[in-house]
C-alpha cells in the first residue's frame, strides 16, 4: 500500500512538471530572422533559446539594400518569427514573407518617430518602448510560462540598463544648462531626439538654416562640432565651415548594422551607446572650459 501511494505521488509529481511551469515551449529552438541591428539585439537580450539572425549582412546600407526573389524565398522557409521595424518600409518585407508562408508570425516593433528612423534606437526612451512591444508578442508566442517569466526578467534587465543611459543623457544636458552650455549642432535628423533630453539643438541639415550668425560662432569658437552620421557623406555647406569656419565633425554610429570588426570585438548596442554619451560629454564638458 506504501508503494503505490509513493507510485501515485511521483505520477502526479511528474504530471505537474509536464504541465506546470516547466512545459516544452514552442518557440524553443525556433528561428528567428530581424531587420536592423538594434532590433536584433533587443531580440537577443530577451530570448536566447532561439536562433537569431538579421536579414541584413555586416556593414550594409540598409536604405539602399534590396533583398531578392531567393532571398525572400530561403527567409520564408527557414523563419518562425519576422521582427521588423513597423514605422519603416520594412513593413512590406513582413508582408511579402507571410505571403510566402503564412506561418510566419509578425512583429512590429513598432514606435513612431520625430526626426528620424535612428532615433527609435539612439533614444533610449523610444528603444525601451520598442522592446516593451517586442516583449509583448513574444510572451504571446511562447508556450510555456516558464519562458514567458524568463523574458519578462530579461525585459526588466534591458530596462535597467536603458534606463541607466536615458538618466546620464539629462544628467549630462542639465550640468549644461547650468553653465549656460549645451547647444549641440547636428547636421543629422534623427539626433533631434535630444531636444527631449534638454539639449539646444541646432539643425543645420539644410542649406538654409546656416546663417550668417552660425558662422560667425563658429569663427570665434562659441561652436566647435556638428554631429554627423557619416564624415565622407556631408553636404557643401557642411563642409564649409569645416574648410573655413574651425568646426569639427563627430561622427556617430547609427548602428542600423555592425561591421566584421565590431562583431569580432564584441561590441554591441550598449557598449557603442556608452562611446556615444561619454563623447557627447567631453565634447559638452570641453565647451564649458
Amino acid at each position: 500500500m506504501k508503494k503505490k501511494i509513493i507510485y501515485l505521488l511521483l505520477i502526479c509529481l511528474i504530471t505537474l512538471t509536464c504541465t506546470g511551469c516547466f512545459e516544452s515551449d514552442e518557440l524553443k529552438g525556433s528561428n528567428i530572422t530581424t531587420t536592423v541591428y538594434p532590433i536584433e539585439y533587443i531580440v537577443t537580450r530577451l530570448y536566447d533559446d532561439g536562433k537569431i539572425t538579421s536579414i541584413y549582412p555586416n556593414d550594409t546600407d540598409v536604405t539602399n539594400y534590396k533583398l531578392t526573389d531567393k532571398q525572400l524565398n530561403d527567409i520564408a522557409k527557414s523563419t518562425m518569427i519576422f521582427v521588423y521595424n513597423g514605422s519603416s518600409d520594412e513593413k512590406e518585407i513582413a508582408k511579402a514573407l507571410v505571403n510566402k508562408n503564412k506561418d510566419i508570425q509578425p512583429i512590429g516593433a513598432s514606435y513612431n518617430y520625430k526626426y528620424g528612423v535612428e532615433e527609435l534606437w539612439l533614444s533610449p526612451n523610444n528603444y525601451l518602448m520598442m522592446a516593451d512591444n517586442i516583449k509583448t508578442r513574444l510572451k504571446e508566442l511562447s508556450t510555456s510560462k516558464y519562458a514567458a517569466d524568463e523574458i519578462e526578467k530579461n525585459y526588466a534587465s534591458l530596462e535597467e540598463d536603458l534606463s541607466t543611459l536615458d538618466a546620464n543623457l539629462r544628467n549630462i544636458a542639465s550640468s549644461a544648462k547650468n553653465n549656460d552650455k549645451g547647444t549641440i549642432i547636428i547636421a543629422y535628423n534623427s539626433l533631434g531626439f535630444l531636444e527631449k533630453y534638454g539639449f539646444d539643438v541646432i539643425n543645420i541639415s539644410s542649406e538654409n538654416n546656416i546663417t550668417t550668425s552660425i558662422k560667425n560662432k563658429f569663427k570665434n569658437k562659441t561652436y566647435k562640432y556638428i554631429f554627423v552620421d557619416d564624415k565622407n557623406n556631408v553636404s557643401d555647406s557642411v563642409k564649409d565651415l569645416v574648410d573655413n569656419y574651425n568646426a569639427e565633425l563627430v561622427e556617430i554610429n547609427t548602428m542600423s548594422t555592425l561591421t566584421d570588426e565590431e562583431r569580432s570585438n564584441n561590441d554591441n548596442y550598449l557598449t557603442i551607446m556608452k562611446d556615444f554619451i561619454n563623447n557627447l560629454s567631453n565634447i559638452v564638458l570641453s565647451e564649458e572650459e
